[in-house]
């Protein structure tokens, strides 16, 4: 299979998403192939023939990476994509209360050594 263009990627990008993101438009700027990199990317994840999950289960774990990780620009566009496939304001809200508590969990985890140190 050969790689698609930069301007076959960014294409496919505006039709699914209403716009190239931010980002990969900066990205773009730079070097083109960023946006082949990025596609060939999405394509061995979420949109990889072989992924077990459906479509709105993969985007929903992506979401709530992005929101973990505070990238709002990708926030942003998979949330879009979702209400497109059908996510509602309950799943949403169910997702956002799921990604707090890993964060708050995350928050005592890495306070473990404090923690420690004035247990033992």
């Amino acid at each position: 299979m050969t790689p698609p263009t930069p301007e076959h990627v960014e294409a496919n990008m505006i039709e699914k998403m209403g716009a190239l993101p931010e980002s990969l438009a900066s990205a773009k700027a730079i070097d083109p192939r960023f946006l082949v990199e990025h596609a060939m990317s999405s394509r061995f994840s979420t949109m990889d023939e072989n992924n077990p999950l459906d479509t709105k289960t993969s985007l929903m774990i992506a979401l709530s990476t992005s929101i973990a990780i505070g990238n709002e620009e990708c926030a942003a566009k998979q949330t879009a994509l979702l209400k497109k496939n059908g996510m509602t304001q309950e799943e949403l809200a169910y997702l956002v209360k799921l990604v707090r508590h890993a964060q708050s969990a995350a928050v005592v985890s890495n306070a473990r050594a404090a923690f420690d140190a004035f247990i033992g």
